[in-house]
């Protein structure tokens, strides 16, 4: 599609949109009939000016116009009007929103009332006509977001406000209460797990990565049970550190992590006082140069 072709289809959209307008106004004005005086015989000529050009059949569409708004006018009159329509340029049969506004004298409440957006009127201004658009814009949009249920911004704010706030009563903020509430309604339970420090390359370590995997309970337990066996053989002399059979069987894992802990706590009891003993020795030496040399 050329160029000029389609900007004739696009003067033919709004050429359409006036002729509305036009018949709009006419008929709440006159009815379906224009007077047979000055006012409707200038009305008859922006309506022929508007028919004149039309993409296919200008005269026929022009002679229908007649017959049906101006039936009184005499055949000659009306084939003058043709045959001058066709002498004028499409510069000079085009006139202005502003042009037929002031031709027409419509009002500002009359361009409202029957929605003829082509015509500018009289009474308003550029900046006031903008101004109205978006207004009417806005409450179009307005008007949608009713339809499809959306509450006003006010109502939205005053339900809210209304609205028990639980984070508030708990002390906690409402971020941290959401989570906790989805947690539980997924079925998830927190575990709260004793902070411990480790060695990263322990064993223990190992246990908490595969402890997230299918079928690994078992694993588990076995690497916590060698860990504290071992533990057990090198502080075998403390009587706090002592397996419970029962409660093996019945929390097997839990047991073991305290037997664990517990062998931790008397290996790091066992290194300090082995330290300890070594720094008295060390200071004895010191005070006692002499024994130390026979």
């Amino acid at each position: 599609m050329s160029k000029r072709h389609e900007a004739r289809r696009k003067w033919e959209t709004i050429r359409r949109l006036r002729y509305g307008c036009l018949i709009r106004l006419f008929r709440h004005r006159y009815g379906h009939q224009l007077p047979d005086d000055d006012a409707g015989i200038a009305d008859l000529w922006l309506l022929l000016q508007n028919v004149s050009l039309a993409i296919g059949e200008p005269e026929k569409k022009m002679r229908h116009v007649i017959a049906v708004w101006a039936p009184w006018l005499s055949e000659e009159a009306a084939q003058e009007r043709i045959e001058f329509l066709r002498l004028l340029t499409v510069y000079e049969r085009t006139p202005t929103a502003r042009d037929l506004g002031e031709r027409l004298r419509i009002t500002n409440a009359e361009r409202e009332l029957l929605k003829l957006w082509q015509f500018k009127p009289i009474d308003a201004t550029d900046e006031e006509l903008e101004a109205q658009r978006k207004a009417r814009r806005l409450e179009n949009k307005r008007a949608k977001r009713r339809a499809k249920g959306v509450r006003p911004r006010e109502v939205y704010l005053a339900e809210l406000a209304s609205k028990p706030k639980p984070w508030i009563a708990e002390g906690i903020s409402r971020r941290t209460w959401e989570r906790r509430r989805k947690a539980v309604s997924q079925g998830v339970v927190p575990t709260i797990v004793s902070k411990v420090e480790q060695d990263p390359a322990t064993p223990v370590l190992v246990e908490r990565q595969q402890g997230c995997r299918e079928g690994v309970l078992v694993e588990k337990v076995r690497l916590v049970a060698t860990e504290v066996g071992e533990s057990e053989a090198n502080a075998s002399s403390l009587p706090e550190l002592e397996t419970d059979t029962a409660a093996l069987n019945e929390n097997p894992l839990r047991t073991a992590l305290d037997n664990l802990t517990r062998a931790r706590e008397a290996r790091l009891v066992r290194e300090q006082r082995e330290r300890f003993e070594k720094i008295s020795a060390r200071f004895d030496a010191l005070r006692n140069p002499k024994a130390e040399g026979a």
